[in-house]
């Protein structure tokens, strides 16, 4: 399949990837904290898988993609729901409960089950029905297939179902705007949920007044620019302006604002005593028991032995001890090195034996360290000594 990304293409396949990535950034917000980011990010996705069955069908590129058929509909009947689900969650903060979502999701539901026997279908035999509709977008829109009811229910349905819960969602807007006039954190959300809401209304709003307004193709093609539109001017303000991942919870944005402060700037702030008990425990793990003479020891590994958080081990060997991990490592395995040497009981130990013996890995790194922390060769080291 050639696509021809002409801008108008180019301008959709970008409002898809900010849809998709804006969507899959809140359901993992969502399951680090903010449950109400799960119900967004799922509208999100729906909303441009949604956008993406309509250019199908708009470009005759459906013939590619015959699995699809009849799923953008099953999308359709959810992102508004979804929306609304959000929308009351941050103005009210109930709990969800799980009887009441499903309750809310049951028209996609319905629409499944209804349409199970095509889903269910042979590919052939999908692309056949596709090819018999997809010249006329109104009549590719009609699911004309539908068992339980007539001819062009689900789309003049669909378009009163949104309404309704869009009718919703401006009410709780409404009164949370209302109960927080006050608060300069909230006004950023209300801002945002407002533009959300006036784009959104026009993925219903064109179907509703076509008979008196505007034809039918012409309200397809209105619905799809204006989930375009919803996509690059939400998603975008998403990306750029995190504070509206916190919606109303201003405690929660706070919170995590302050643990994004530079660590730096937080450690410049140590206390001496807690310097000291640092260095007494990094102390004590290394020069006591020498737990670098263990290979492949790592920061991760000292931070485990002392307790003491990897970060706050970096700042302190970086700025108290004027060193690296790797180096203060090393200088410690060179020193035992050395000790052993000096001792007389390792004479018949090659260099392979004492970079093993000392935690190296192999034989040139701790050639490497040994030359680079004393001058010299382990080699020349031991010669000395014996002289």
């Amino acid at each position: 399949m050639e696509i021809l990304l002409d801008w108008k293409n180019i301008a959709y396949l970008f409002s898809q990837f900010i849809g998709y990535l804006v969507g899959l950034a809140l359901i993992i917000s969502g399951i680090r904290g903010r449950k109400s980011n799960i119900f967004l990010g799922f509208n999100f996705l729906f909303l441009t898988y949604s956008s993406f069955i309509i250019w199908l069908i708009t470009t005759g590129y459906f013939v590619e993609f015959p699995r699809l058929y009849r799923t953008g509909n099953f999308t359709g009947l959810l992102f508004i729901p979804l929306m609304f689900l959000y929308i009351r969650h941050e103005i009210t903060k109930k709990p969800f409960s799980f009887f009441w979502t499903l309750v809310h999701l049951l028209p996609a539901l319905v629409f499944l089950v209804d349409f199970w026997p095509i889903y269910t279908l042979p590919v052939e035999e999908k692309l056949r029905l596709i090819k018999s509709e997809i010249a006329d977008p109104t009549l590719f829109t009609q699911f004309s297939q539908s068992r339980f009811f007539p001819a062009n229910f689900y789309t003049p349905f669909r378009s009163l179902l949104n309404a309704a819960y869009w009718l919703l969602s401006v009410y709780w807007v409404w009164v949370g705007a209302r109960n927080t006039s006050n608060s300069k954190f909230a006004k950023e959300w209300f801002v945002w949920i407002w533009i959300f809401l006036g784009l959104q209304s026009m993925v219903f709003l064109p179907a509703l007044l076509l008979k008196w307004i505007i034809t039918p193709l012409s309200a397809y093609y209105l619905a799809h620019l204006s989930i375009v539109l919803l996509n690059l001017v939400t998603g975008v303000s998403l990306l750029f302006f995190p504070k509206l991942l916190y919606g109303l919870d201003k405690e929660q944005y706070e919170e995590k604002q302050l643990t994004r402060r530079s660590k730096t700037e937080m450690l410049d702030q140590l206390p001496s005593n807690k310097i000291e008990e640092i260095r007494t425990v990094i102390d004590r793990v290394l020069c006591q028991e020498k737990k670098y003479l263990r290979q492949g020891y790592t920061i991760a590994d000292l931070s485990k032995d002392t307790g003491i958080p990897s970060y706050l081990l970096t700042f302190y060997i970086n700025k108290n001890l004027s060193s690296t991990f790797p180096d203060l490592i090393n200088k410690a395995r060179i020193e035992e090195c050395c000790r052993m040497m000096e001792s007389g009981q390792y004479q018949h130990f090659a260099t392979e034996g004492f970079a093993q013996l000392c935690g190296f890995n192999n034989r040139n790194s701790f050639s490497a360290a040994f030359k680079k922390f004393k001058g010299i060769t382990p080699a020349a080291y031991m010669k000395n000594l014996n002289n």
